[in-house]
């Protein structure tokens, strides 16, 4: 949490940024941002495709220690993608009476 002090600076530095270079201070307003719950998503379906990868490796190899980890973290991994998906669907769904 930013004091008054540290407020006040930050938004001097900000618009002195804004009016030295306009063309750069744009460029941010055209990032699209993404929610937490969205990265929280995009991680859970990274593991689980780090791990599916890994367990076709394991499957080369004939590692089983490998595939047995592998199959681990694609079942936390779904575990938590899934739990994300179903919260994020029942708020959407109406209150019921």
């Amino acid at each position: 949490m930013l004091n008054d002090a540290e407020q006040r600076r930050l938004t001097q530095i900000e618009q002195e940024l804004r009016s030295d270079d306009p063309e750069f201070t744009q460029r941010f307003g055209r990032i699209p941002l993404r929610s937490p719950q969205e990265w929280r998503g995009m991680t859970a379906r990274g593991w689980l495709l780090a791990a599916a990868l890994v367990m076709g490796f394991a499957v080369l190899m004939g590692s089983r220690g490998m595939a047995l980890i592998a199959v681990c973290v694609a079942a936390v991994s779904g575990g938590i993608w899934l739990t994300r998906h179903l919260r994020s669907s029942d708020d959407r769904q109406p209150p019921r009476p």
